[in-house]
């Protein structure tokens, strides 16, 4: 990840020196608090996971500095906790009815969104967004109750790919010379299944609420 960072720096300096300033580059890290929901009447929803993301954003110009589409790649780490009323089938064991799983997600996100800017107010300007979020899970952990799983490596119980949609307002503080203070809020709300199994063929979907902080050059 600090290779691809370093990359992207070296390509967005080389850029905006042979070209007139076309796009925002940023580097983003936050904590942020993910969740856990399912629409079935025999899984109860847990508590909600604390975790981080850190990555780099890139906004480019669609004709001005106003309108611009959002994307970029960032490592998140997410998770949260279910329930089942009934007992289960997970990663090769039959749960007791009861059990709590804590899910521990590392994901691979890529945003793709409109976002609109306001015009200078000093050295503030505010932002809004609006578009869709893509993950892309490359580990997952679980935890359980009965104490079987401890932090443990689980396999084909979180699909590979999921995506949903990605709401956010900001501010951006110039600092000068095009590079800029950024911060707000994000909120993600997962519209496909999460999970990969279920007998009562319910929806869980993840959920993430995060204060964008970054460096923009």
């Amino acid at each position: 990840m600090k290779s691809l960072i370093l990359l992207l720096v070296l390509i967005s300096a080389i850029t905006k020196s042979y070209s007139q300033k076309k796009f925002d580059f940023t580097i983003i890290a936050s904590p942020q608090v993910s969740w856990m929901m399912a629409d079935s009447k025999y899984i109860n929803n847990g508590k909600s996971y604390l975790g981080y993301c850190s990555g780099v954003e890139g906004d480019i110009f669609l004709h001005s500095d106003t309108y611009l589409i959002g994307t970029g790649i960032i490592m998140s780490k997410v998770g949260g906790s279910l329930s089942n009323k009934e007992s289960r089938s997970f990663n090769g064991r039959v749960l007791p009815k009861g059990t709590a799983v804590n899910y521990y997600l590392t994901d691979l996100e890529f945003p793709l969104v409109l976002k609109m800017r306001t015009k200078n107010f000093g050295r503030l300007r505010y932002f809004v967004q609006y578009g869709l979020t893509n993950w892309i899970n490359l580990s997952t952990k679980a935890t359980t109750s009965d104490t079987i799983f401890q932090k443990h490596v689980v396999k084909h119980e979180i699909r590979f790919y999921n995506f949903g949609l990605n709401l956010g307002i900001g501010m951006d503080f110039a600092l000068g010379h095009g590079n800029a203070l950024t911060w707000g809020m994000v909120y993600s709300d997962g519209f496909s299944d999460t999970t990969t199994k279920s007998s009562h063929k319910n929806t869980t979907v993840l959920n993430i609420l995060r204060p964008r902080i970054g460096y923009t050059f």
